[in-house]
């Protein structure tokens, strides 16, 4: 007997409003309650005759106050009775909070109260599961969705899904993805699974092994490093390490064990009871040396891939994502209640493309809720704070505490924790982390109770960031704070700010990234205000400067790459300083960027400050941006393409540089998938009155009817315009007619057209040639690699044979060109025709063709000056035509003749002719398959009697570049 104890709630109360039989069936549950039930040792008679009063007092008397607690809630709930239950959880829940500084938790004591009493394996499931459930609780808001997220992925994973793969399963499942989208989510759902006994059929044992638990763990054997949290199960340990095939390891955060690089695959073991470092271990388990039957779940982020692909054999990957785009509206809605409210601030952060792609981690999707809603609330606009990331971090950081909160200091050590872990790659920092700072638990509470730092519910001395970003913001922070005199950053291994913004870093550590776009936004003298009035830290006025000297601003080879560029206007975007784009920007004279959506949004802000730009090149990127919408798709796809409205006045703002910068004469936009709105928005700014544009290049840009409509009227309107370029690129009928027509313009002062590989069939080339006959300015058409055959060149010959037609240059590279079409040409060049240069390269002409030309250039009213014959299939036997021209003609300065089978014979004759020719030649192009000294000996004579002359002799790599592109590509 035990002396009587004091419960936390009203026992006898309870027990005496219990009718005679709910008290009798209570007396016969609760001796069936294990363990350590000492009311087994009282007799049955004594406790079958008292009433509830007496019946508390036995029990009080007789067990111990913990039992007793946990034992009256499991009677309560067998006898369905769950008001008395829930009275009682009530009651104990109301005495802990108020008696204890750090009350525990009721849940968790049930679940291992129960455990107590069951098996070894029984136990070992039942207090994995009391873990497991409490790891809901770590997310905050609310986890419907971040559960749906788990359920959706756990049916990829063939353990959990046996109708996935036929047949027996592979043994390593990896889930990989950025930080924060749930892989440990999954991985201990996978786990509750089994606790549940969802996955019992397939598996006895289940270990769940932490890498951010485990990386401070010193050496010691694989036995000790799966067991050491289950001393219940030391003595069947070689039984359970027998029975493999019955085992899971779930390996957590494989990126988080710290380990080198290739340290998981140095030194292999296959011995559980020899003491290794923790990372050979884990590769041996990984290498199936150790346990090669269990089934193995590993989660990892993408660096340490490389890695697994050296260990893993065969294993399944499995991208997690996170929230997509509907898991993130269903979030907001259910965070904001109110649907109006929430729909703007879903919007606000869609609108910023790079704040949206973080939002598909739960954690930033709450933290966004947080900050704008609290915005919303106090009645102020939040559409500002999602601009950049810099804003939205710092508006939630600075709301989630008073002004005037005094706690630089450990803004300071957090800053120097997070920049610690940072260029270390680790995301958990632990309690001897905060001790070398001087950093106390207690220190950190403002910080875990406000949701910015989060304490890991299995290793209490493990801390972690509310999700990376926000570690890569505190990095920041740490370069932004004024430094004290005792602080020294090299002395914790942390780069310097040029280390930080280098290429070469960021390859290795792409978490560096972000970090630098972060110190960028800090550099904004309003934000660090902000900063200095909430935290009571000083932020360095020297950063500015230092920014401004790193390799990525100051360089002169800073924008070798597009990638180069593009992180500097991200970076430059993210500061809101205009003063600070406008010193970076206008000096430049020539830029390229590949645009995504997020690129369009930095570029706009950054490119109307170029005030001496002459050209610029642009590649849009589809996936990114509105799709086409013609009128074919469905209401639904129209709708899809509205949703990205909202990128349509950055793309505004973007494009009206075509009209504000007077120096901006080049415009370039190649392999690019521009909607209906983004081209007529591009149209309208060409067209405007203040645009100076002279040359536009729309290469490979999808293009509907309506939108060569767009761009007809651009191109007529615009009077400085001269020439365009819309090389592969579906020109369809209407669109030729649309085009056509504004060349016709009396207005139209195009000079130079390229409608190279544009679907051109001979048909349209009848209405191309009356374009040729009245417009007053085009000189240059390029209709390369368009199948317009003979009868297209018929056509063309009619137009080019008017004397009003002013056409100099004509390409028809590839056309499906023979003899006959040559005839054609021949005959138009015997007239006293514009054409001065003409281009037939890759057309099977063969000798009848040649002929024909040789003949016209024969007459003296051929103004021929260049001619492209590459790769025409010209034989030997036409090279005595060929040598007959060049010793006559007086005007042809360019003959390519490359890639033909000339043979050594057609060589030599025509290397005779030119060591006596008189001619105007000044370039001559040809393939020489056998070349030899007497070969050698004549060149050195034309060398001699005609110095100007060029001989090029195909010796290195034809195939490389189409000879005549220099001339003829606009």
């Amino acid at each position: 007997m035990v002396s009587s104890v004091r419960l936390d709630f009203n026992l006898q109360d309870i027990l005496e409003q219990l009718s005679q039989d709910e008290l009798s069936q209570f007396k016969s549950l609760i001796r069936t309650i294990t363990p350590g039930n000492e009311l087994q040792k009282i007799p049955q008679t004594e406790v079958d005759e008292a009433d509830g009063k007496q019946l508390a007092e036995i029990l009080t008397s007789h067990c111990p106050s913990y039992w007793v607690e946990m034992a009256t809630i499991q009677v309560f709930e067998k006898m369905h009775r769950a008001d008395l239950s829930q009275r009682v959880k009530d009651e104990l829940r109301e005495t802990i909070r108020k008696g204890e500084p750090n009350p525990v938790d009721l849940d968790e004591m049930l679940v291992r109260f129960e455990a107590e009493a069951q098996g070894k394996e029984d136990r070992h499931r039942g207090i994995l599961k009391m873990k497991l459930q409490q790891m809901w609780k770590a997310w905050p808001g609310d986890s419907k969705e971040v559960q749906a997220v788990a359920q959706r992925y756990t049916t990829l994973i063939p353990f959990s899904n046996p109708r996935l793969l036929p047949g027996p399963f592979p043994h390593t499942v990896v889930l990989h993805g950025p930080a924060g989208l749930g892989k440990t989510t999954l991985a201990k759902k996978l786990m509750l699974d089994w606790t549940e006994d969802n996955l019992s059929h397939k598996f006895k044992y289940a270990f769940y092994l932490s890498c951010k638990k485990l990386s401070r763990l010193g050496p010691c054997s694989f036995a000790e490093l799966v067991f050491r949290d289950w001393p219940e199960l030391q003595d069947d340990i070689p039984n359970i390490l027998a029975e493999a095939q019955k085992i899971l390891f779930v390996v957590d955060g494989l990126d988080e064990l710290g380990a080198p690089p290739g340290a998981l695959i140095h030194d292999i073991c296959g011995d559980w009871l020899k003491p290794k470092p923790v990372p050979v271990l884990l590769g041996s388990l990984l290498k199936r040396k150790m346990l090669p039957k269990a089934a193995l779940l590993v989660t990892t982020r993408p660096r340490t891939l490389k890695d697994l692909q050296l260990l893993a054999e065969k294993p399944i990957y499995i991208r997690v994502e996170g929230f997509l785009e509907e898991d993130r509206r269903a979030y907001f809605l259910r965070h904001f209640g109110e649907e109006d409210q929430a729909t703007r601030a879903f919007e606000l952060m869609r609108s910023n493309t790079a704040l949206f792609q973080l939002g598909s981690a739960p954690a930033v999707c709450w933290m966004v809720c947080t900050s704008l809603k609290l915005q919303m609330e106090d009645g102020e606009d939040p559409a500002p704070t999602c601009h950049t990331r810099t804003g939205l971090f710092l508006h939630f950081l600075c709301s989630r505490f008073p002004k005037g909160a005094e706690l630089g200091r450990t803004l300071r050590a957090l800053s120097l924790l997070a920049a610690q872990g940072l260029w270390a790659q680790m995301s958990v920092f632990h309690a001897e982390d905060l001790e070398s700072l001087g950093v106390q638990e207690s220190d950190l509470r403002p910080f875990l109770d406000r949701g910015i730092l989060r304490q890991d519910r299995d290793s209490k001395d493990c801390y972690s960031f509310l999700h990376l970003s926000f570690q890569q913001f505190f990095t920041a922070l740490f370069y932004a704070l004024e430094k004290e005199e005792e602080e020294d950053g090299h002395a914790w291994d942390i780069g310097d700010v040029q280390k930080l913004l280098s290429g070469e870093e960021r390859l290795q550590n792409p978490d560096l990234i972000q970090a630098g776009h972060f110190l960028f936004g800090l550099a904004n003298e309003k934000r660090a205000t902000e900063l200095e009035t909430t935290f009571g830290c000083v932020m360095s006025r020297e950063i500015k400067q230092e920014l401004l000297q790193c390799d990525i601003i100051c360089d002169e080879d800073r924008y070798s790459t597009l990638t180069d560029l593009k992180e500097a206007l991200h970076c430059l975007y993210e500061s809101q300083e205009e003063e600070l784009v406008k010193g970076v920007m206008a000096p430049l004279r020539e830029i390229s960027l590949h645009l995504s959506a997020t690129d369009i949004v930095t570029s706009s802000f950054c490119l109307k400050h170029c005030r001496s730009l002459e050209k610029m090149s642009l590649q849009v990127i589809k996936a990114k941006l509105p799709e086409n919408v013609t009128a074919s798709e469905s209401d639904a796809e129209v709708e899809r393409s509205q949703d990205d409205q909202h990128m349509l006045p950055f793309w505004t703002d973007l494009c009206s540089v075509f009209g504000t910068n007077k120096d901006l004469i080049i415009l370039e936009v190649n392999n690019s998938f521009l909607s209906a709105s983004l081209l007529r928005i591009l149209c309208e700014q060409i067209a405007s009155d203040t645009c100076h544009l002279q040359r536009v290049v729309l290469v490979s840009c999808s293009a509907t009817t309506q939108q060569w409509a767009d761009l007809s009227l651009a191109l007529e309107v615009n009077q400085s315009l001269t020439c365009v370029n819309l090389s592969n690129s579906e020109l369809l009928d209407e669109g030729a007619k649309l085009l056509y027509a504004t060349l016709k313009h009396p207005k139209c002062l195009l000079q130079r057209l390229s409608l190279e590989n544009c679907h051109l069939t001979e048909a349209i080339c009848k209405d191309l040639a009356a374009v040729l006959v009245v417009s007053r300015e085009l000189m240059h058409l390029c209709l390369a690699e368009n199948p317009l055959s003979d009868t297209g060149v018929k056509f063309l010959c009619e137009g080019l044979s008017y004397p009003e037609c002013k056409l100099q240059t004509l390409v028809l590279w590839n056309c499906d060109i023979t003899s006959k079409g040559c005839c054609h040409l021949a005959k138009l060049l015997h007239e006293k025709s514009s054409l001065t240069n003409l281009d037939l390269g890759r057309n099977d002409i063969g000798v009848p063709g040649v002929q024909g030309l040789c003949e016209a250039l024969k007459k003296p009213l051929c103004n021929l000056k260049r001619l492209w014959l590459w790769g025409c299939s010209i034989p030997p036997a036409s090279c005595e035509n060929l040598s007959y021209v060049l010793s006559c003609n007086q005007t042809l300065i360019t003959l390519d003749l490359g890639q033909n089978p000339l043979g050594y014979s057609g060589v030599k004759l025509l290397f005779e002719t030119l060591t006596h020719a008189n001619g105007t030649l000044q370039t001559l192009r040809l393939k020489i398959d056998d070349f030899t000294d007497e070969l050698d000996k004549l060149l050195k004579e034309i060398e001699g009697s005609n110095p100007q002359l060029t001989i090029d002799t195909e010796d290195q790599e034809p195939w490389k570049k189409r000879p005549s592109s220099g001339y003829f590509i606009v």
